[in-house]
């Protein structure tokens, strides 16, 4: 009897950054584990990305409806450019729990490119995602049993870095795969998805 986990796949669609904007991620995270030590799980810079959104775990024969769907979304979606914003916090300065840097630059083209992949996914049905979306890049994540304390002194740290301006064009979305193992998720991409451009290359 086949276990249906193994037909299954945790996905999530996001947009990529270039190498310029993980060496920039990582001298960020450099500077702030001065501050944090160990209570931070960080990220790999490589694995840093503009999540538009989690799908969770999916049957294997869905996926030919998922890139269909993401091809019609990105059809009437031009190139744009973003560029790194502030650092930022999920959680309140006693109950952090994320630790990010904000996105400027076109959010409202972001945005928009977000809700037509919504619309898009919802016909093949998964959920529209009902809280406002926040573009960021996520850096860390602080550990279980980090005291309160601790977790305000890394808020407060937050204020002493700063993010070095950095900009890039964003000209794909990409649907991506999560592996959860013990050094943390590992990302392979499944499609890519070039803005203006109706089918994908996989």
């Amino acid at each position: 009897m086949t276990d249906s986990s193994q037909n299954k796949v945790r996905l999530f669609i996001a947009c990529e950054v270039p190498e310029e904007v993980q060496t920039t991620i990582s001298g960020v995270i450099d500077d702030m584990q001065e501050y944090s030590e160990n209570a931070v799980r960080w990220l790999k810079p490589e694995a840093v990305h503009v999540t538009l959104k989690f799908l969770g775990e999916v049957q294997q024969k869905k996926l030919p409806a998922i890139k269909m769907a993401l091809g019609e979304a990105v059809m009437r979606h031009a190139p744009f450019n973003l560029e790194l914003d502030n650092l930022g916090i999920f959680g309140g300065r006693e109950g952090l729990r994320v630790m990010w840097v904000g996105i400027a630059g076109d959010v409202l083209r972001l945005e928009a490119l977000v809700r037509d992949v919504n619309l898009a996914l919802s016909v093949v049905g998964f959920e529209p995602e009902r809280r406002p979306f926040r573009p960021h890049l996520t850096l860390g994540r602080v550990r279980d049993d980090v005291s309160t304390r601790q977790r305000a002194e890394i808020e407060v740290a937050t204020g002493k870095v700063e993010v070095p301006p950095v900009n890039w064009r964003t000209s794909q979305i990409s649907l991506m795969r999560s592996r959860l193992t013990p050094d943390g998720a590992m990302y392979d991409v499944v499609a890519t998805f070039p803005l203006r451009m109706a089918h994908p290359v996989a």
